[in-house]
């Protein structure tokens, strides 16, 4: 029996197969290239008017294109959550409420006998002590009314051993005043709403620590839990 030979290709086969290779070869490289240029976009420069071509991220996923956080002018995983993190979180100033401070009259008409003592040390004529004064004193006669400097609510009525009867008011403003040294028989009650003007009490000898003084109201002012000079709130007009 005879054995069938291979016949090998002629070198006209060859050529054809090296052609349908390279054919092959283009096409694959057309698809891709149609892919990458379907993912840009193009825009217009300012400068001239020759388009061009910005990739479109949204078009990729994230496996597709992985990110270089080697380069420099990339910025990390971490700093992309902080900045992300920063924007979100709530502007605290601009959103701050806004107080609207409302004028204060004078409670009595009067002669300031001692002023705010601004933290210094004072000697007390009826204690005979070195000691802050907190509140300035006004003079004026027993039994003058003594009025709400501002509208406000009655924070709080208390008979205190050194300052005798004082009525707080709390005022829309965010002021608390202290008016001191009172009678007993007051014109306003705990929680009570009050206006500018409005009667709360008349001045009395309850004012123990500072009784050897002539008659006088003590007026306390705090601001934000801190006492500061009831004089520079009062509007004068």
């Amino acid at each position: 029996m005879k054995k069938s030979k291979k016949t090998l290709p002629t070198g006209k086969s060859m050529a054809i197969a090296v052609v349908l290779g390279v054919a092959a070869i283009s096409a694959a490289s057309l698809a891709a290239y149609n892919s990458t240029m379907n993912r840009l976009t193009p825009t217009q420069s300012d400068k001239d008017t020759e388009s061009t071509w910005v990739f479109d991220a949204d078009s990729v996923s994230g496996s597709d294109v992985p990110a270089n956080n080697s380069a420099d002018d990339v910025p990390k995983n971490d700093e992309v959550k902080e900045a992300e993190a920063e924007v979100s979180a709530p502007a605290e100033e601009v959103n701050k409420p806004v107080v609207i401070e409302a004028r204060n009259i004078m409670p009595v008409n009067g002669e300031i006998s001692h002023p705010f003592s601004n933290g210094e040390l004072v000697k007390s004529e009826t204690l005979g002590v070195w000691k802050t004064h907190d509140g300035c004193d006004i003079l004026c006669e027993l039994g003058t009314d003594v009025l709400s400097m501002s509208s406000g609510v009655i924070k709080e009525i208390a008979e205190d051993p050194l300052w005798g009867v004082t009525v707080i008011v709390e005022q829309e403003n965010g002021l608390e005043v202290h008016y001191c040294g009172l009678a007993k028989e007051l014109s306003v009650k705990t929680g009570q709403n009050v206006q500018e003007g409005a009667v709360i009490g008349k001045i009395s000898d309850t004012c123990q620590a500072e009784i050897l003084q002539p008659s006088h109201l003590h007026l306390g002012v705090k601001q934000g839990g801190k006492w500061i000079d009831p004089m520079s709130v009062i509007t004068t007009e």
